[in-house]
């Protein structure tokens, strides 16, 4: 991979009316702007990489421009004979937040994914390399989605509705301190981080792309579908998180993802004479598990950061919530895991609730946390709930507390600027490739299956054994196979590459 810089002696300015309301409205002083410069690469591996890096410049808000600006990083990597013609391929990333600009193997597997074509990476307006990064370091340490499986939500109390305190708290305290800094938080969805790709699109030279999206990062991608159908002549949503499937009301979407424990179970019994004999009501074992936990629940002493200790409590929603974040690296171990708890021998969950790993003070990492929650909770739009909504939904099923998305935004200070059709079905005809990993209950191939109703020409792949991002040869495959022909068949006989580990019994 070499850096043949796109030569840009100036910056590009382009002035164009913004989406949703008439050119015609807008006075010169207010019409929209954005640019595009050449600048150092923002991370160490870009310059490893040698990638061709940008600085995009636009407007905060598109559509009523207030002279606020939003400043993004943009990163090109130009294969090694390239054509001209080829469509290059963006990359939307995930989390929501999480910058992989500064992790060389995280885009050495893009690359590798993308072959011979161009690959155009950034951080979206609010991650932490853009300006103004949204950050809310203390959200990490309440986060379910964060914090993993030791977050204030799911063990500090044995009272459901006592967990939430923690959380409410710090989602209000992260709105007022973005307001205070001079952000519109409202301003940072899918829609504007669409209208930021097609600008960058547009500054550098491209008629069409090929949306590539990571978890969220695909709802984003699709959305840029959505708002700029002319743009893109096929996508690639990988693990993907759909926006108006994420954001349903909590209970919906969690019962949707338990199901996918219940189908690890009924995969168990099917290949193995020892599942069925332990299991024979597999249907019923999650839930009687559960139970047990909520009749007696796990309770251990960790030491706290002040130097004394900190009471956890593990019970049947903490199980659920676990099962969900650590699936993929312990589904053969789960039907023993059941069967001890329903006969109360607990030995086995120290080490599934990860104590000995339990870390009093966490941090945000590569993410831009008050944009996660800006993201979450602005793409639902009017749907978004009220305090008595999420509060309600815990009730119901306290296990929301883990699965984050959305009982959270509740608490969030606004809705998000998007337009009422924001979270309508998705329509498309162009080709699209899904990727899944099949231990993956966040988002596994029943996203595919929705969009599938409501969009004509989607191909899926379902990787054995693997969980959220799956990394193997066969993903690298697949994709340049689509690439190199989105309308044709794939061959996706290479999805059970990766065995499947002996089921746990006894």
């Amino acid at each position: 991979m070499t850096g043949n810089r796109r030569a840009l002696s100036i910056v590009v300015a382009v002035v164009v009316g913004a989406l949703g309301s008439p050119a015609s409205a807008q006075d010169e002083s207010t019409a929209p702007t954005s640019t595009l410069a050449p600048q150092d690469c923002v991370t160490e591996a870009l310059v490893a990489l040698e990638a061709d890096c940008y600085l995009f410049t636009g407007e905060e808000d598109w559509d009523e421009p207030n002279g606020n600006l939003v400043r993004i990083p943009v990163a090109v990597f130009n294969a090694d004979g390239a054509s001209p013609e080829r469509p290059p391929v963006v990359f939307f990333p995930g989390g929501p937040g999480y910058s992989s600009l500064g992790s060389q193997g995280y885009l050495e597997q893009l690359l590798e994914d993308v072959g011979d074509r161009t690959l155009v990476t950034m951080d979206h307006r609010g991650f932490i390399h853009a300006e103004p990064a949204l950050r809310c370091p203390a959200y990490a340490e309440v986060s379910p989605y964060h914090e993993i499986v030791h977050t204030p939500a799911i063990t500090s109390s044995a009272d459901p509705l006592k967990r939430i305190e923690p959380v409410a708290e710090q989602v209000e305290i992260c709105y007022q301190k973005l307001v205070s800094e001079g952000v519109d938080p409202a301003q940072y969805n899918q829609y504007t981080v669409a209208r930021d790709v097609d600008e960058i699109r547009r500054h550098l030279g491209y008629t069409t792309i090929r949306p590539y999206g990571s978890s969220t990062g695909s709802g984003t991608a699709l959305s840029y579908i959505q708002y700029f159908p002319e743009a893109a002549d096929a996508a690639i949503f990988g693990w993907p998180w759909f926006t108006h499937l994420r954001s349903r009301p909590p209970v919906d979407e969690f019962y949707t993802a338990k199901q996918r424990f219940t189908e690890i179970m009924a995969l168990c019994v099917e290949q193995s004479e020892g599942c069925r004999e332990l299991h024979p009501d597999w249907m019923l074992a999650i839930d009687r598990a559960r139970r047990a936990l909520d009749d007696q629940p796990y309770v251990v002493e960790v030491e706290a950061g002040n130097g004394g200790t900190e009471r956890l409590y593990f019970d049947g929603a903490a199980l659920l919530d676990t099962l969900y974040l650590l699936l993929p690296s312990m589904y053969a171990e789960l039907p023993v895991l059941l069967d001890e708890i329903e006969s109360g021998d607990y030995s086995r969950l120290r080490s599934f609730f990860l104590v000995d790993d339990y870390e009093p003070e966490t941090g945000p990492g590569n993410y831009a946390l008050g944009y996660f929650l800006a993201h979450v909770c602005n793409d639902m739009g009017p749907n978004k709930p009220s305090p008595e909504d999420s509060t309600a939904a815990v009730k119901r099923e306290p296990a929301v507390l883990g699965f984050e998305p959305p009982w959270v935004c509740g608490w969030w200070g606004t809705q998000g600027d998007v337009p009422p059709e924001h979270n309508d079905l998705p329509r498309s005809d162009i080709p699209v490739l899904t990727i899944h990993g099949q231990m993956d209950p966040c988002c596994g191939p029943r996203w595919s299956e929705q969009i599938a109703r409501t969009m004509s020409n989607v191909q899926s792949i379902v990787m054995q054994g693997l969980g959220h991002s799956p990394v193997n040869a066969c993903r690298s495959k697949v994709v340049q196979e689509f690439l190199l022909a989105p309308g044709s068949d794939l061959d996706t006989s290479c999805a059970n590459e990766v065995a499947l580990e002996g089921w746990v019994v006894e």
